[in-house]
């Protein structure tokens, strides 16, 4: 099946601000309650290694919770890192959140920060995205991965989902999800409640983007066709596969540069 470039409802600018939040927060809520990241902190880990600098910067990091568990289990062998979220449409409430579980190594930028066009004082930071990179065209993923190229700066991309039927599945139980998580998770937004409880917008939109999110993913073949396509390219060291087991399998790009 083709790569869709299907539309996503939190991608629109004039989506509105607390939804997309919640919707943020409810993604955050799932990878932390699951530990859906687990697998990949020897591929963090590597990254920072590569880079010799242990700051990592998080692109599109969403309400960035999601890493909170993969960082406690870096700290313990590298207490010298710190990491920095980063977000197109920043959740700030959410970003305060996470950062109080390390107010001394997790920070976060206020600003809108393009992760196409990093300002130069992220330029330096191992980069990561964690279910963020089918958010984008395949011009803008060739970009973000072309900066890395040109700053010389390693970087690693995390899809919790492939494009295949038990993924599509899983999205049917999105709305059931929603209703029954959302007393759990934190901060509570009354504002959306309504759009939850009395008249549904909020879990179908998520399903929405769930299901265009699926049709979003790319591929490997996809992800070696846009490895392959950057100036530079043999440069790095690249690396495409899967980690992890069962529903936990993550789909992950890394790429280093050759010493």
């Amino acid at each position: 099946m083709k790569r869709i470039h299907a539309p996503e409802w939190e991608d629109f600018r004039w989506f509105p601000t607390s939804w997309r939040n919640y919707g943020t927060s409810y993604l955050q809520f799932i990878a932390t309650r699951f530990d859906i990241y687990k697998s990949v902190v020897p591929i963090i880990e590597k990254g920072l290694r590569a880079n010799g600098k242990n700051e990592w910067l998080d692109c599109a990091s969403g309400g960035g919770g999601g890493l909170v568990n993969i960082f406690k289990a870096i700290v313990k062998s590298n207490p010298s890192v710190s990491l920095t979220l980063s977000d197109l449409y920043p959740n700030t409430k959410a970003f305060e959140q996470t950062c109080a579980v390390d107010v001394n190594r997790i920070r976060f930028e206020s600003q809108p920060v393009d992760a196409t066009q990093l300002p130069q004082h992220l330029k330096q930071k191992f980069r990561t995205l964690f279910g963020a990179f089918h958010h984008m065209s395949e011009s803008h993923a060739s970009k973000i991965l072309q900066q890395a190229v040109d700053d010389q700066v390693p970087i690693a991309i995390f899809e919790p989902l492939s494009r295949n039927v038990p993924a599509f599945i899983s999205m049917l139980f999105v709305p059931l999800n929603v209703w029954l998580f959302t007393p759990f998770i934190r901060p509570v937004r009354w504002q959306v409640l309504p759009f939850i409880y009395l008249v549904p917008i909020i879990p179908l939109y998520i399903l929405w983007d769930g299901v265009a999110s699926i049709l979003r993913m790319y591929s490997k073949p996809e992800l070696e066709a846009l490895v392959k396509g950057l100036k530079n390219s043999e440069k790095f060291f690249w690396e495409i596969g899967e980690i992890g087991s069962g529903p936990m399998k993550v789909t992950y790009l890394y790429g280093e540069p050759k010493r």
